[in-house]
């Protein structure tokens, strides 16, 4: 004789309505003397199983590929997937985030763009006097530009300050020297070139 606790109704074997929903029924041992040995186990890509009775299913959209997971590629550069509810009766609210320093928007089932922008941190680039420039902003990756504001001269420098002069004797600029110079038999000299020394 065979006793199939997953398809015969009695007293030990599945309800009615079964395992549940997105799970399968199995009893390894169909001897009738052999009762409630019946398995359900979550269907996949869920996972989970429950001997005689109903499996509590969990599917991280995160971690597990299926037609409404994380791609393979995941969330981006710089960011992270959580699944806030992990069943598989909730598909498709796998949220990406970026992570910190970078920023970006939260895109629930699809990958984001995160940025992160070195100039707008702190002043990289010294106090006034020199502009900031980050071409790359898709990682910190310390490449941003700082080059001298006019009057200012001096060459560009990566991921630090430039070296900037500010000769106000020859510069025009409204702390400088007028250009008519000092005056007659005179010469300027300006003792302190760093441009946020003036006058």
């Amino acid at each position: 004789c065979v006793l199939d606790e997953c398809a015969t109704a009695c007293a030990s074997c599945v309800p009615a309505g079964g395992c549940g929903a997105h799970q399968t029924c199995l009893d390894d041992n169909t001897d009738p003397a052999s009762l409630s040995d019946w398995t359900c186990t979550c269907d996949s890509p869920a996972v989970g199983a429950q001997a005689a009775g109903s499996a509590t299913c969990v599917l991280d959209e995160c971690a597990t590929a299926c037609a409404t997971c994380l791609p393979g590629s995941g969330c981006g550069a710089n960011a992270t997937c959580t699944d806030p509810t992990a069943t598989p009766a909730s598909l498709s609210d796998w949220v990406c985030s970026c992570d910190a320093p970078t920023t970006g928007s939260n895109v629930t089932g699809g990958p984001t763009e995160c940025s992160y922008d070195e100039c707008t941190v702190g002043t990289p680039c010294g106090g006034s006097g020199q502009t900031c420039l980050d071409t790359n902003i898709s990682v910190p990756a310390s490449d941003f530009t700082c080059q001298c504001d006019a009057p200012s001269v001096g060459s560009n420098a990566t991921g630090a300050p430039a070296n900037c002069v500010l000769d106000e004797c020859a510069a025009a600029c409204p702390s400088c020297v007028p250009a008519g110079g000092c005056g007659a038999n005179q010469t300027c000299f300006d003792n302190d070139t760093d441009p946020a020394s003036l006058s």
